[in-house]
């Protein structure tokens, strides 16, 4: 039972490492992408925040979507995709907007996109001019995401668990220390 006891702990122990290091890289990852201007980018998807309305009611403002690059293959309308501005008030900027229209064949298409609640389509573009296309809007995650991006979210959902598991693993090492100068492991030890 002792040995059951020790290795439950022991399991414990090692899953709360493993979740505090993944933890921590997922969030370096994330701080790294964003300082460097980057989109976030995990096996060949991206995740993108919706900053306007244009894509209104299909997509509102904050939803996160997750999209896979585009690899030069068959586009349909009604695809959303995300392509880089080159006029306007929209150089050089991501736009997330849905195929209303591909004309042409092979190298010569031209792609027209329009936000759902835009009145106007987009000036034309070409299938080279495509980063990516979405699979997916989130739920679960705009909602955390929604949290976290607030301060006060940020610090009670990420700062103050993380704060926590590494005091919580100061402690356990301090009681190792301790109890090896004390003359080794109890085998009855108590949970306080």
């Amino acid at each position: 039972m002792i040995k059951i006891k020790k290795a439950g702990r022991s399991i414990l122990h090692a899953l709360s490492i493993i979740i505090v290091i993944i933890e921590i890289v997922l969030i370096l990852f994330l701080v790294l992408t964003k300082m460097s201007g980057g989109v976030p980018r995990l096996f060949g998807h991206s995740v993108y925040v919706i900053a306007t309305p244009s894509m209104t009611p299909e997509l509102e403002v904050g939803d996160i979507i997750i999209s896979k690059a585009y690899d030069g293959g068959e586009l349909s309308v009604g695809d959303v995709v995300e392509y880089v501005g080159k006029s306007g008030e929209m150089k050089g900027k991501i736009i997330t907007h849905k195929i209303i229209s591909i004309d042409g064949e092979g190298a010569d298409r031209t792609i027209i996109t329009k936000g759902t609640a835009n009145t106007e389509a987009d000036p034309p573009i070409a299938p080279s001019d495509i980063i990516s296309v979405m699979k997916y809007k989130t739920v679960v995650i705009d909602k955390i995401y929604r949290v976290i991006s607030t301060t006060w979210g940020f610090i009670c959902l990420v700062i103050l668990p993380m704060a926590a598991m590494i005091v919580s693993e100061i402690v356990d090492l301090a009681r190792q220390i301790k109890k090896e100068k004390e003359g080794g492991y109890d085998d009855e030890e108590s949970d306080e």
